[in-house]
């Protein structure tokens, strides 16, 4: 019988695991170091989950630790993932299954994120998920005019790397 944090946990990865992957492709260029740091964000995310206080969204407040663990480990670069386990059973199923032309579109883009700086990074994964301005700015602590500021600057340089002869 599953306890209601397992089920709470389990709830939260099926809904948040893409976004939360594809931000960790945002920090790191390695597919595989993308691997331990997503392992290591579930981790911390199953380790704090009874001390989620409601006082903001579920999705700022995993978002944020994704963001503090990804700036964690991208700063140490190559630090090897916590040994924890996650609830017993529970299956990681690799996120997203795209053909090969989208996945080496996604790539290019995450790449071309990744040469960013970290709350450039940050900002661009989040947009692509879609995230409002207010929660971007709550979970970058910067405020939601400056996050718009920062958006048309990280197109700028998206729009460049990805397009640098403008075709």
């Amino acid at each position: 019988m599953k306890h209601r944090k397992d089920l709470e946990f389990e709830n939260l990865y099926k809904t948040h695991k893409d976004k939360i992957f594809r931000l960790c492709l945002g920090f790191v260029k390695d597919r595989e170091l993308a691997h331990d740091l997503f392992q290591e964000i579930l981790i911390k995310i199953w380790r704090h989950l009874d001390s989620f206080r409601s006082e903001s969204e579920l999705s700022t407040w995993i978002y944020r630790i994704a963001y503090n663990t990804a700036i964690t480990f991208s700063a140490k670069e190559k630090k090897k993932p916590e040994q924890a386990e996650l609830p017993n059973g529970m299956d990681l199923a690799e996120p997203e299954n795209n053909s090969l032309e989208q996945e080496l579109q996604i790539k290019k883009l995450y790449e071309a994120i990744s040469s960013l700086a970290e709350t450039d990074r940050v900002i661009a994964t989040l947009l692509l998920e879609n995230t409002p301005y207010k929660t971007i700015a709550e979970i970058t602590g910067i405020t939601e005019n400056y996050v718009a500021v920062k958006v048309n600057r990280i197109k700028a340089s998206l729009t460049q790397l990805l397009n640098p002869y403008g075709k």
